[in-house]
């Protein structure tokens, strides 16, 4: 990708960067290639393809940039820098999972146990990014919400994300292990999207190699171990009436209901995602 005299247009640098991505794999090479530049020039890609737009050889170099990471494997959302989320725009890096569109379902089953005339709860277990607490906050503006996580790089990312929506005074976040130093009876709702992932299984291109193993995996032959931690305390911390929703690996979620039943919570439902996989449970406390 020359960045000399009229090589240095947007879309002789579009067209040399697909060539290297359909190189090097990606599914959609001009798309993505679309979507680096639109992140390092801010042109929007209507714009783009008007053939109105301009190239500075500071984009072209950052642009360079993000196609080798790329190229080299590195998730889209690491090389962008931020990712979509329930119509939150998130900053991510490796320090956290990519939160995807499976987990907005999530939210949907967890939103109708928030009644938004009333000031309530929230706990989010593994926050991460802070997807779903921050997405649940963004829909319903009388709740609070406390983010807990192992990781404090996670933390410290999630808690930027919360400065950035403008939910930074109604989210806090703590490092902390599940529900271990939380207070009895303080959360309305508990979501989480734990660890369920066992090390022998397939995932996709650049997962293993990029996402934090932390947030991803399961000790082997375990994959209800983090379940099984939440559950241990969920009577305790919830409210009467207070709900849990968990999110489930494929093909676990009937599993995962039965054993919220066996800790005293009745299942209410077990929801779909919209490629048609049961996602998530949600419980309710006696």
């Amino acid at each position: 990708m020359s960045r000399r005299g009229g090589e240095r247009t947007p879309e002789r640098l579009l067209a040399a960067a697909a060539r290297i991505l359909r190189r090097a794999g990606v599914d959609e090479p001009r798309a993505e290639a679309e979507c680096l530049w639109e992140g390092v020039s801010g042109t929007p890609r209507a714009q783009l393809r008007s053939g109105r737009a301009a190239a500075t050889a500071a984009h072209a170099r950052r642009f360079h940039a993000r196609v080798r990471r790329r190229a080299a494997g590195e998730p889209l959302a690491y090389v962008e820098g931020e990712v979509e989320f329930y119509g939150l725009r998130l900053r991510v890096d490796r320090r956290v999972l990519i939160p995807r569109p499976d987990s907005e379902t999530v939210v949907d089953a967890a939103l109708p146990r928030l009644p938004p005339e009333r000031a309530t709860r929230v706990l989010d277990l593994g926050t991460g990014s802070g997807c779903l607490l921050l997405a649940l906050l963004s829909q319903r503006p009388r709740a609070r919400g406390l983010g807990v996580d192992r990781s404090a790089g996670a933390l410290a990312l999630a808690a930027e994300n919360a400065r950035r929506l403008g939910l930074g005074t109604r989210a806090g976040f703590v490092r902390g292990s599940w529900l271990d130093a939380v207070a009895p009876g303080c959360a309305d709702l508990i979501v989480s999207n734990p660890p369920y992932v066992e090390p022998s299984e397939a995932l996709g291109p650049g997962v293993a190699e990029h996402e934090p193993h932390l947030a991803l995996f399961t000790p082997p032959g375990q994959p209800y171990r983090a379940y099984d931690a939440i559950l241990h305390r969920a009577r305790v911390v919830l409210r009467p009436g207070g709900a849990l929703v968990l999110e489930a690996g494929a093909g676990r979620a009937r599993a995962l209901a039965e054993r919220c039943a066996a800790a005293g919570l009745r299942v209410l439902e077990v929801r779909r995602d919209l490629g048609g996989i049961e996602r998530a449970v949600a419980a309710v406390a006696p």
